[in-house]
């Protein structure tokens, strides 16, 4: 399909070029389409980078899912989640870098993508509580336990993460999970 050749290329160039140095003509490059082409599917620059973005957060909200629905032990099912995460955020650096530094501007078209997002993960974590009869726990704990793992993938991200990082990284969320949702 021409739309997914475009997505694909726009991965591409944003991961090596950055977002405010790409420009359309570097998508139709990669991906040998004409600007004609590019306009059936997509209004702008903008535009591509949604749909890259809604592909990569939907294939981690996927292995996320999956992840936390453990019928034996939710909660180890969120600690697979975790590392699907952190993994992803490792293997997919230099594209996600860009995308987080796109996401997180409040004036960002992909601001409300962010929103939805992060409630989807939310809704992992408090299903992961609830199925391991966890007393409800204020809703800010939630949000506190996404952002510590945000603020651990940016920091995988800023620079080159070693395997020995990325354990370290795992271990912290785990626990910090583990207390947040058991109040250990």
């Amino acid at each position: 399909m021409v739309e997914n050749g475009i997505v694909a290329a726009a991965m591409k160039v944003f991961a090596r070029r950055g977002f405010a140095a790409t420009r359309v003509e570097d998508v139709l490059d990669e991906a040998g389409v004409a600007r004609r082409t590019f306009y059936r599917y997509f209004t702008s620059k903008e535009d591509v980078l949604a749909a890259v973005y809604e592909l990569a957060t939907g294939e981690l909200l996927d292995a996320l899912d999956e992840a936390s629905e453990s019928p034996v032990d939710p909660l180890a099912g969120l600690r697979a989640g975790v590392e699907v995460y952190l993994d992803f955020h490792v293997e997919n650096a230099a594209l996600l870098r860009v995308l987080v530094e796109q996401s997180v501007r409040s004036d960002s078209p992909l601001a409300g993508h962010r929103r939805r997002f992060r409630a989807r993960v939310l809704k992992v974590l408090v299903r992961a509580a609830e199925t391991r009869h966890v007393a409800p726990l204020d809703g800010f704990t939630y949000v506190g336990l996404l952002s510590a793992l945000e603020g651990v993938a940016l920091e995988l991200l800023e620079g080159a993460a070693s395997p020995g990082d990325v354990l370290r990284a795992k271990k912290a969320v785990h626990a910090l999970v583990e207390s947040g949702l058991l109040g250990r």
